[in-house]
């Protein structure tokens, strides 16, 4: 309990009440030092808070339903910041699910708020949740304005604000994506990096779907652009029912030790009137990193 205290000490977690449990929690997981999170001041706007190291950055309540505005900031300081908040938020989750196993509903409860009050101040979490709310209430006007400033808000924290994983959420088509580096392939005395990534896609919506063909943007670390594009995935275009899922794993070479991929899926509806694959859409793969280095 005292590197709790000592880790959350002038940090985000006694300014936002953070449970005991959370604090405890976190500390046993991360490093003790005393630079903490971001401050969360008690007397900001419902609809702005003031994080990493005291610059107003743009976080967002819930409740908040107008369009966020996104700050100019210091993009070092502030992207330790919302990294430690992610750091934050998956020790939190775990505690969730340690507690829910052993049935002690009362601390989870306690840690799902806690977990909201830490998504409430991450920015970059916060606009992917309104734009994912906008695809699903279909405003997608709304939803062209939330993906220009997680573009914007991207390119202002680098590349290192960008995870080796990602989770996307389109039509009730979840994507999930986890890279991983491939040393045994690559030859970094060559500029030959070798990656591999392992993508599972699910069927949330009440449909019956198929993905037709794929879509990526790959970009290494120097900037240089590929764009890829093809039928199906490794040789398939798998159907999936209603709460079904699909995966595999595919591989990437890069010239550089680091780079980014994203892109889309493009995915065809089952007509119930007459069996044929009619409407179709684009199911996002959200951005994800391409690293030597694992991820913390």
């Amino acid at each position: 309990r005292d590197a709790a205290t000592q880790l959350f000490r002038g940090s985000a977690a006694n300014n936002c009440n953070l449970s005991k449990a959370t604090m405890f929690n976190y500390a046993l997981r991360m490093p003790t030092r005393a630079s903490g999170l971001s401050r969360c001041s008690g007397q900001a706007s419902t609809s702005d808070r003031w994080c990493g190291v005291g610059r107003k950055v743009g976080c967002f309540t819930q409740n908040s339903r107008r369009a966020p505005r996104v700050q100019t900031f210091a993009a070092q300081q502030d992207a330790v910041s919302i990294s430690e908040l992610s750091a934050v938020r998956k020790s939190i989750t775990s505690a969730i699910e340690l507690a829910v196993k052993r049935e002690d509903y009362s601390t989870a409860a306690k840690l799902k708020k806690d977990l909201e009050r830490i998504n409430a101040q991450d920015p970059i979490y916060t606009l992917n949740e309104e734009l994912q709310r906008c695809i699903k209430e279909e405003r997608f006007k709304d939803a062209a304005i939330y993906q220009e400033k997680l573009k914007a808000l991207e390119a202002q924290f680098g590349p290192q604000m960008v995870k080796t994983s990602s989770d996307t959420v389109t039509d009730g088509i979840r994507v999930k994506v986890q890279s991983f580096f491939r040393p045994v392939e690559s030859a970094p005395h060559l500029n030959q990096y070798f990656f591999g990534y392992r993508i599972t896609i699910v069927n949330e919506s009440d449909r019956i779907v198929q993905l037709r063909n794929r879509h990526w943007v790959i970009v290494d670390e120097t900037g240089h652009k590929e764009e890829v594009r093809g039928p199906g995935v490794v040789g398939e275009q798998p159907i999936l029912l209603p709460g079904k899922s699909f995966e595999y794993t595919s591989n990437c070479p890069l010239r550089t030790p680091s780079g980014t991929m994203e892109g889309e899926f493009g995915m065809v509806v089952l007509s119930e009137e007459d069996g044929e694959f009619r409407e179709s859409f684009e199911a996002r793969v959200g951005k994800f990193k391409l690293s030597m280095s694992k991820e913390e």
